[in-house]
């Protein structure tokens, strides 16, 4: 639990297997800084609600070469038949469905 996307890094030794948070950071400029906290100010959420809200439900924009695109359709391809099985079924997994509508956010904006 909460390993599952830590690229490549192992784990460390959790024997009584507690869930162990993830920290996000990043490096952004201080007028960028300014901005942002006023934001979160103004929505009366805390930081990590605004941030977590934020980096999940924003606009994805794409910013690749043509390589990056050939990949992201060759994995395309590879989940079509199991789109089609999907498709059958009525109660799906959330996880699954939110995979999917990135990717199809994600697609949209090629041009």
């Amino acid at each position: 639990m909460g390993y599952e996307n830590t690229f490549g890094r192992k784990p460390r030794n959790n024997p009584q297997k507690r869930g162990k948070y993830i920290t996000v950071a990043f490096h952004i400029a201080p007028k960028q800084h300014e901005e942002l906290y006023n934001r979160i100010r103004l929505s009366g959420r805390r930081v990590q609600d605004y941030m977590t809200q934020s980096g999940l439900h924003q606009k994805i924009i794409v910013v690749g070469n043509e390589a990056l695109r050939r990949r992201i359709i060759e994995s395309l391809e590879e989940i079509v038949p199991y789109l089609h099985e999907i498709e059958k079924y009525e109660n799906l997994d959330p996880v699954v469905m939110a995979e999917l509508r990135t990717i199809f956010e994600i697609t949209e904006t090629w041009e």
